[in-house]
């Protein structure tokens, strides 16, 4: 399935807030612990349901380390998720946080890449005025862990790439890996989310945040690509493009940041660092 990387402003969606047409989800999650919920019920933008990454957004039953602090679930429990929120394929889902679309973009690709309409709004929270903001709870949803024994369904292997995929790439030279990290974290400095710090050997730093400009809003698309072309990523690259971050999450943002720029589908790594320090005989580099 594509990716479709759609971007909007609030005043585009603000006639549609409440209505059958559009469903707004609230996606803030915070690296130091904070509560995203609580965040969302001391106030939100009109209409909006949350969505908790680590209920929703991740298989947090799997407790196998190589796959990181924020596991991809089953697309078809993902899809039991929206459904549970009343969502429909014929919906445009919005997404939304208060860190530039960084963790909401996770949201957006996992939604994108089981059929679903889906797009970022461009500034996030920070773009609503008074008027727009309003607090109470939401339904707060957890993955459905139904059996499903019967499906095949996983994620479209065009769109993610295993470990030892991305090992072979490497070491044929035949790959970008982004580490969208900050540049900090990339080099092994004050990392605290992780047991051992540093990067995936032949990643370069990619931070998310040369994306969005000083008021969480999207580059223009030019100053995008030009950043992306310092890293040797170009519209006719020839090598495969694979984004990685911690944990999966914020590796997302580089993903629809690339297509919106520059129209290049890359692969999510989704153990992304925090998988790969705890692979047995994986080399960190510094």
């Amino acid at each position: 399935m594509g990716l479709v990387a759609k971007l909007v402003e609030l005043d585009e969606i603000e006639p549609s807030l409440g209505t059958k047409e559009l469903q707004l989800f609230d996606v803030r999650w915070y690296l130091d612990g904070k509560s995203g919920y609580q965040a969302f019920l001391d106030g939100h933008i009109r209409s909006a349901m949350f969505l908790d990454v680590d209920t929703c957004l991740c298989d947090s039953r799997n407790v196998d380390p190589t796959m990181g602090r924020h596991p991809l679930p089953d697309p078809k429990n993902f899809e039991s998720v929206l459904s549970s929120y009343g969502v429909t394929k014929d919906q445009l889902l919005v997404f939304y946080d208060d860190q530039a679309g960084s963790i909401a973009a996770r949201a957006w690709w996992m939604a994108s890449a089981i059929g679903y309409q889906a797009a970022l709004l461009n500034g996030g929270l920070t773009t609503a005025p008074n008027v727009l903001i309003e607090s109470g709870e939401s339904p707060n949803k957890s993955m459905p862990w139904l059996p499903y024994k019967s499906s095949t369904a996983s994620w479209d292997p065009d769109l993610v790439i295993s470990e030892s995929e991305l090992k072979a790439l490497v070491n044929h030279g035949k790959v970008i890996l982004l580490d969208a990290r900050s540049k900090e974290r990339y080099l092994g400095i004050n990392e605290t989310a992780d047991p051992k710090a540093g990067h995936i050997p032949g990643a370069v730093s990619a931070f998310w945040r040369h994306n969005v400009d000083r008021k969480n809003r999207f580059k223009h698309p030019n100053e995008i690509a030009k950043n992306f072309r310092l890293l040797g990523i170009e519209p006719d690259t020839q090598k495969e493009v694979v984004s990685s971050c911690g944990s999966g999450i914020t590796a997302c943002h580089n993903i629809f940041t690339l297509l919106y720029a520059l129209e290049i589908r890359a692969r999510l790594f989704p153990p992304s660092f925090s998988g790969w320090c705890h692979s047995p005989g994986n080399e960190i580099a510094t």
